[in-house]
């Protein structure tokens, strides 16, 4: 802190300088806090705001008539799922290799139109939702303090909110499968190799 003379008209009045207490690091600017999930009174959660937006992570194939980690139902028809994650968690993951408290990974599901001879695959409408939120105040440490919700497995519009899901529903699959990736399957999306 130091102390300099300004001159106003007519008068000189003291000034306390505390540019170095104030200065905000590079670091500090670059990687703001990771935005967490806002949780209801009864435990669920508001289905997330701008995740389309989010950084894109992947997408994975799943075929007709496979089981949805959604509803447990077959897929009526193909299917792509697009992971999604926030921002700054997805900074802090690539900086570190570690997933921060607050993380939240969204993954929508995409109906395909099924192409005619000599036309090419593409999305038809959205189909599901789903979120994977890290919080360690209400989750376990077995499940990583993953908790996984489902907004529905139907066309737009989703749930407004989700309860989480039972732990045999997903996590036990993360448990067992992904264990070594932080319950999170990150070496079957492509952009979260680091």
């Amino acid at each position: 802190m130091s102390t300099r003379m300004t001159n106003f008209p007519g008068r000189l009045f003291p000034v306390l300088v505390f540019a170095a207490a104030c200065t905000v690091s590079a670091a500090d600017r670059l990687d703001p806090p990771v935005a967490r999930a806002i949780f209801n009174a009864d435990g669920s959660i508001n289905q997330p705001v701008g995740y389309r937006q989010w950084q894109h992570v992947g997408s994975t194939l799943l075929p007709k008539g496979r089981t949805s980690i959604i509803d447990l139902q077959p897929i009526a028809t193909d299917e792509l799922m697009n992971a999604y994650v926030e921002p700054t968690a997805y900074r802090a993951y690539m900086k570190n290799g570690v997933w921060p408290e607050g993380t939240r990974i969204v993954k929508e599901f995409v109906a395909i139109k099924v192409p005619g001879e000599d036309q090419v695959l593409h999305e038809d409408h959205y189909a599901g939702l789903t979120m994977i939120v890290k919080d360690s105040t209400r989750f376990p440490e077995e499940t990583a303090h993953l908790g996984y919700f489902a907004f529905g497995h139907q066309p737009e519009p989703y749930s407004a909110r989700a309860m989480p899901m039972p732990r045999q529903s997903c996590s036990t699959c993360h448990e067992a499968s992904a264990k070594d990736q932080q319950n999170i399957f990150a070496d079957r999306h492509i952009g979260l190799k680091r």
